[in-house]
């Protein structure tokens, strides 16, 4: 029997003389080898995949890391109604309905800051939601922008009378300022909660609130959650605010947030200064 016939028969071993033999009969002149030497050959040859079990789970971790980093959700990026989704209309008309919805719901926020001693604010603050919603509905078909109210007040002598859509949104805004000013020291990098709010409140209530005012909203800042309970309230799953993807999504989702929100805002100080709406009236 020649070697060639013997090929498949691991029990076989073939002397290396006899190559040649193999190398005139084979077609195409391949070589017959040894299940020992395939074996040799196939323990040399590279794997695809993971070479070493070690290297799989080096490999896994960095996925798992990488989607953790990148998919942490903030309660900015799951909330219904945002200022980043609001369309303009034509002439940077504002329009009131979605404008609303996003002012309700970016009320948790003051819940999340502490539900008791931020509730004065809170009922405050949806008040004057809800009387220029009122406003709204009283004829929705003319006052589909922000500032087809006011102008419509202001033509009707009605702007400046106690409880008018036009005041109530001027102290939406006040506070809507207030609440920007707070998230974008957190976005900066500000981690003591109480700080980010003094801050935002020096910068834009303080002003027009008396020592009254000035007292609640002092005791509601000394109050303030930890930066680690706040975050934690600002996520959709438990112990996200761990994640080392939560600072960059919080990140992402204010840099959209907050310009967009800051514009609109822009948009009504505008108008309220060409009107001479605005009011240094301290309460």
């Amino acid at each position: 029997m020649s070697v060639c016939e013997i090929q498949g028969e691991s029990s076989v071993n073939v002397d290396h003389t006899d190559w040649e033999e193999c190398d005139d009969t084979a077609a195409g002149g391949s070589v017959v080898k040894t299940e020992e030497q395939s074996e040799a050959v196939s323990a040399e040859e590279p794997q695809a995949g993971c070479s070493e079990e070690k290297d799989c789970d080096t490999l896994q971790q960095g996925v798992q890391q990488q989607d953790e980093e990148e998919n942490v959700d903030t309660f900015f990026s799951t909330m219904g109604h945002r200022f980043s989704d609001i369309e303009l209309e034509d002439g940077s008309g504002i329009p009131t309905e979605p404008f609303l919805e996003s002012c309700y719901a970016i009320v948790p926020v003051l819940d999340k800051l502490g539900p008791t001693v931020f509730a004065p604010v809170k009922i405050d603050f949806v008040g004057n939601i809800k009387k220029i919603n009122q406003k709204y509905i009283s004829d929705p078909e003319n006052f589909t922008t922000l500032q087809k109210i006011v102008l419509y007040e202001v033509e009707t002598n009605m702007a400046q009378v106690r409880n008018s859509a036009t005041e109530a949104l001027l102290w939406l805004k006040r506070g809507l300022k207030f609440l920007k000013e707070f998230l974008a020291e957190v976005n900066n990098g500000e981690k003591n909660i109480y700080a980010a709010l003094n801050n935002a409140y020096g910068k834009t209530l303080r002003q027009y609130h008396g020592w009254v005012v000035r007292g609640v909203f002092a005791l509601a800042l000394r109050a303030a959650p930890s930066y680690e309970g706040f975050a934690a309230a600002l996520v959709s799953n438990e112990g996200d605010q761990r994640k080392a993807g939560f600072s960059k999504g919080m990140h992402r989702d204010l840099d959209v947030y907050l310009p967009a929100m800051e514009n609109q805002l822009a948009i009504l100080d505008a108008m309220y200064e060409e009107y001479s709406l605005e009011s240094d009236e301290v309460v």
